[in-house]
């Protein structure tokens, strides 16, 4: 089980407002202001009530900038997960005010107390100042230190995006603001030879790119080393990021978010295909060259298969493949 947290800060111009934590759970240290997010909870709504109930503020401009999680964290003698989702908050109503929970305080950025702070927070803090979006993952011990980390940013160039239209589909009057939004993580995964892998859903007709949906509990970089173990057999190394899609499917009520990462595959540990990959008759493809696995998509004959969704990730594999194919030319 993992233990999803909020942490906001507070900028105006070069300062941050903080917080003293006065009791519980990192008594004594500085920190951003946030708490537990309740069962059911949106994570930008916890981040807003535990900033109101914490200091007395209500934050009106906010941006999600980190997920960080913090392996095997002890919490009152207890190892767990936590994942901690780190918001900058630009604008809010009220006056700090000191609670039983937090004294605030204000700090000039460029001058933090990293020595009064968590220990991880001088190794992801200053990138979220400069304004990066970020993932973050470090392995606690039982003295409040980690052993390992990583820090990685995340795409931030949306190279592509889809809606009904765009596939020769008549969309909905439903606005998209309402929708449910789901991200996922998708490899343009090479081989030793340079080859592209593609998924072929033999009993289907279509083709995609190694990936699938983000699980509650886990990062993007998490998501995309399951997603093509599960579906290849192969771990992935040099990862590298390269951007990612948003499709718009008004008749689903969704919204999908891609990041899509370069890779190589590494060492291959093989893979037991689930039932639903066994049903539409997954396998594993190779294609000389981007071109070559482009045109095996652009061969799919969607209108006979006339499954809404793939539509969208048909085009959505097109343009990844495209979009890869001139950052790799280029790099």
């Amino acid at each position: 089980m993992t233990r999803h947290t909020t942490i906001m800060l507070l900028k105006k111009d070069n300062k941050l407002l903080l917080g003293v934590k006065k009791r519980g759970f990192g008594m004594g240290k500085i920190q951003g202001v946030g708490g537990k997010v309740e069962e059911g909870e949106r994570i930008e709504d916890a981040a807003i009530r535990e900033t109101y109930e914490e200091i007395g503020v209500r934050v009106t401009k906010m941006e999600r900038m980190a997920d960080i999680v913090f392996d095997n964290l002890y919490y009152k003698g207890i190892p767990e997960r936590h994942m901690m989702h780190v918001f900058v908050g630009t604008e809010w109503s009220g006056r700090p005010i000191e609670t039983d929970e937090i004294k605030p305080e204000q700090f000039i950025i460029s001058e933090l107390p990293y020595e009064r702070m968590w220990c991880d927070n001088e190794h992801w803090l200053p990138e979220v100042l400069r304004g990066n979006k970020i993932e973050a993952w470090f392995l606690f011990n039982e003295h409040d230190t980690f052993t390992e980390y990583w820090v990685k940013k995340l795409p931030e160039e949306c190279f592509s995006r889809i809606a009904d239209e765009d596939v020769g589909l008549k969309g909905t009057s439903e606005d998209p603001t309402s929708f449910v939004t789901k991200e996922g993580a998708r490899a343009v995964l090479l081989n030793e030879k340079g080859q592209v892998a593609l998924i072929h859903s033999v009993n289907r007709g279509w083709y995609k790119l190694p990936g699938g949906l983000r699980e509650k509990d886990e990062l993007i970089h998490e998501n995309l080393e399951r997603e093509v173990l599960e579906e290849t057999g192969y771990r992935v190394k040099n990862a590298r990021a390269l951007g990612y899609e948003i499709n718009v499917r008004s008749h689903w009520q969704m919204i999908g978010k891609a990041y899509i990462f370069l890779c190589h595959t590494g060492e291959y540990v093989g893979k037991k295909p689930m039932e639903d990959e066994v049903e539409d008759g997954d396998t594993l493809e190779w294609f000389d060259s981007f071109d070559a696995a482009i045109a095996a998509l652009e061969s799919v004959k969607l209108d006979e298969i006339g499954f809404y969704g793939a539509y969208f990730f048909t085009r959505r594999e097109i343009d990844t493949l495209k979009y890869a194919k001139r950052e790799f030319d280029r790099n």
